[in-house]
């Protein structure tokens, strides 16, 4: 039975854009289980990070992007939400994909990585498909500057999974290799990843305070920024390793830029929700730490390690911040009724979450890899913890 035949276009609007986030949320905690899981025997036996580190960014990151980005633009354009059929395939192709790349990879399966490259690279266009198909119903045209960040994020990760793909596969080999591999973080960690947070963050911090987005000009500024730094990124490429430096560096400071302009605007009023909002702000202060960290590094012709400590902090307490700061508010209102009660057993005592989230990154960039095991794994357990403590819907609303 379809839950929104005969509803009111708003509630129908509103009822699609839960269901989205939530079987994103789904995938997205299956790829944690998996990413946790290898992460685990990778400790314990060794071996490398790759497989942990992808199952985290092209698994949980994408899939939790993937239904984020389309209740955001649903809800803050006021605009229907793209057929059924179509956020299916696109889910559906970046599930598939990103297996398929993981196994290929792990076990040398060349035609699995390509096609699983492919399926990705499919989803990431279907995903812009949507949002630009969300966008040109919309009633309000408030939300126009973050799609331009999200279709140019977008744009940076078909580029970046065509060459993990070419990495994956060994096709790349000797110099053109390493400059490969250097473009292909970035374009996905900074690019990818980076310019989805920086595009989404005027409406997400405003939101965790109950208010209306208060970014002025310095969102703008970083739009300007952004799209500079990606083609600086790319440009590393065909051209001197320091372009990709500068773009980083660029990236790092419209971040900055921009939160700190919200943060000063909403005052005390951002600590409404206090576990969502400085999840999410320290998160950003990992990445754009990380950003002058990995330029300094590029400048001087001695680059980060693809699996530093200070890229794994990057990822962990960094993107992991934002990330689980973003799910401590959505997931209790993708949920449903009771939304208040939920949103304040996610968010009760938030400075355990906080102080292992960061104590984590903290253990990562100083070369401590078995503390920075143990904070991460208190602090997986918290969050299970509070997911567990929501309360489920007795009804859709």
């Amino acid at each position: 039975m379809n839950p929104t035949r005969g509803a009111p276009p708003n509630r129908s609007r509103v009822v699609e854009a839960h269901r989205l986030v939530r079987r994103a949320f789904a995938v997205a905690a299956g790829f944690g289980v998996t990413a946790a899981a290898w992460a685990v025997v990778v400790f314990i036996r060794g071996g490398s990070w790759w497989g942990p580190l992808h199952a985290f960014l092209a698994g949980v990151v994408l899939a939790a992007i993937s239904g984020a980005s389309q209740m955001f633009t649903i809800t803050w354009s006021s605009a229907p939400a793209p057929p059924r059929r179509s956020s299916l395939a696109q889910g559906s192709a970046l599930v598939v994909g990103v297996a398929l790349v993981l196994v290929g990879v792990a076990n040398g399966l060349d035609v699995a990585t390509w096609v699983g490259a492919g399926l990705v690279v499919t989803s990431l266009a279907l995903l812009g498909v949507n949002l630009l198909g969300i966008i040109r119903r919309s009633l309000l045209r408030r939300f126009d500057l973050s799609i331009r960040f999200y279709l140019l994020a977008l744009a940076c990760g078909t580029v970046g999974v065509t060459l993990g793909a070419l990495l994956g596969t060994h096709t790349l080999t000797g110099d053109t290799y390493a400059t490969a591999r250097s473009v292909h973080l970035h374009l996905n960690i900074v690019g990818l990843i980076g310019l989805t947070i920086i595009g989404t963050i005027p409406t997400l911090l405003p939101t965790f305070a109950h208010r209306r987005a208060v970014s002025g000009r310095e969102a703008v500024l970083g739009w300007r920024m952004s799209v500079v730094a990606a083609l600086l990124i790319g440009g590393g490429l065909v051209g001197p390793l320091w372009l990709v430096g500068v773009g980083t560096l660029l990236v790092g400071v419209a971040a900055i830029t921009m939160t700190v302009g919200i943060v000063v605007r909403l005052g005390r009023k951002g600590l409404t929700e206090a576990l969502p909002y400085l999840h999410v702000v320290a998160g950003i202060g990992w990445l754009a730490s990380w950003t002058v960290i990995d330029a300094a590094a590029v400048f001087t012709g001695s680059p980060l390690p693809p699996f530093s400590g200070w890229t794994g902090a990057a990822v962990v307490a960094g993107i992991g911040q934002v990330l689980l700061g973003s799910v401590a508010y959505l997931f209790p209102v993708a949920m449903g009724a009771p939304v208040t009660e939920n949103l304040h057993r996610m968010g009760r005592w938030p400075v355990i979450p906080l102080v292992v989230a960061n104590l984590t990154g903290i253990f990562l960039a100083a070369g401590f890899p078995g503390a920075a095991g143990a904070a991460g794994a208190v602090w997986l357990l918290d969050v299970v913890r509070r997911v567990v403590l929501v309360r489920k819907p007795i009804r859709d609303t």
